[in-house]
């Protein structure tokens, strides 16, 4: 934990921010006379635990990015995101999951039934089944989760598993009405750690701004670059969930102009990662004519990595979802068949 709050940077306005100018000979000098501080610039990037994402992506998440991850309502957004989040502890580094949209105990219940899905092969899916509606009776305080613990093997077993990363994965029950940009900095700040992690903000739109802007767009742009700056300041991720407008929902297949809110949005990310279902990300050929294929496509996300600073972009991989256990397959592929062009689909 850090000893002293940092001096926010998030509520200013960008003209009382500090600058400075200074020439490339001075700059380069004072990189050359810096003293290296391995801990607390960690070059190592921050893995999804989404195997050919992390390839793509070369490592996975890296500080100072701001990362988006859109699509459409139901698609999968916050699963990804507590997964990921839950990997980037459990691989050794801090994960702050800030979530309008749950409060703990809800998260705490994901998080072991996606441990329990990882068990898938080793438990039969009878059992697996009867321990998940287990697992969600004591998170919703109908049964004592210690007496679960101490009754099932299994859930103890999955218990433990969370156990191990726990002191990592911070979670925060967040308000639309009073949690700003300035308090995920705090506690951001308070969680910093000399490994480097990162910050998950579900979802950017619901992110308190005051005073409200009087246009959305304004707000989102606002906020975006907060986050940005939240990343650059604390030696971060930063991976915010975004919404798809009226028109993405519509499209069909949600593209990165979808997201709903500002320009500014495809500006300020360094990643851009589009979630959609498969039968929406196809051509229509594939649904047409292949029909027991096309079934299968109700299975799978498709990831759409379209925008990405640090290397290839516009490539779609594809993931089984497992949502009975908030989870998705972490192995994927790459989407073989050809995409759903949006221009045409909607004629």
């Amino acid at each position: 934990m850090a000893s002293e709050m940092p001096t926010p940077l998030l509520g200013a306005t960008p003209a009382s921010r500090p600058s400075q100018a200074r020439s490339v000979r001075d700059a380069a000098a004072a990189l050359r006379d810096r003293d290296l501080q391995p801990a607390r610039r960690p070059t190592a990037p921050i893995a999804t635990g989404f195997d050919l994402l992390d390839r793509v992506l070369d490592g996975g998440l890296r500080h100072h990015d701001l990362m988006l991850l859109g699509g459409s309502p139901g698609v999968g957004k916050t699963i990804a995101a507590l997964q990921m989040a839950r990997n980037v502890a459990r691989d050794g580094r801090t994960a702050l999951y800030v979530s309008y949209e749950h409060d703990d105990a809800t998260m705490l219940g994901r998080l072991l039934t996606l441990e329990l899905g990882d068990m898938a092969g080793r438990v039969s899916a009878s059992e697996l089944d009867r321990l998940r509606r287990v697992v969600t009776d004591a998170t919703a305080g109908f049964r004592s989760l210690d007496e679960v613990i101490q009754a099932e093997p299994v859930a103890a077993e999955a218990y433990e598993q969370l156990g191990s990363y726990g002191d990592r994965l911070l979670l925060v029950s967040a308000s639309g009405a009073h949690t700003d940009l300035a308090t995920i900095e705090a506690l951001a700040a308070e969680a910093e750690t000399d490994g480097g992690g990162a910050v998950f903000v579900d979802y950017l739109q619901k992110v308190a701004f005051h005073p409200e802007p009087e246009h959305e767009a304004e707000k989102v742009t606002r906020v975006a670059e907060g986050l940005k700056d939240l990343a650059l300041a604390h030696d971060l991720t930063v991976v915010a969930l975004v919404a798809a407008d009226w028109d993405g929902l519509r499209a069909g297949r949600v593209r990165l102009h979808h997201l709903r809110g500002s320009s500014a949005l495809a500006y300020e990310c360094d990643v851009a990662l589009i979630l959609n279902e498969k039968h929406a990300a196809v051509a229509r050929a594939h649904l047409a004519y292949d029909p027991v294929r096309a079934e299968s496509f109700k299975h799978q996300v498709v990831f759409s990595v379209e925008k990405n600073r640090g290397g290839p972009a516009m490539i779609d991989l594809e993931f089984r979802k497992d949502f009975l256990h908030y989870r998705f397959e972490p192995r994927g592929a790459y989407m073989t068949e050809r995409s759903a062009d949006d221009r045409l689909e909607a004629q």
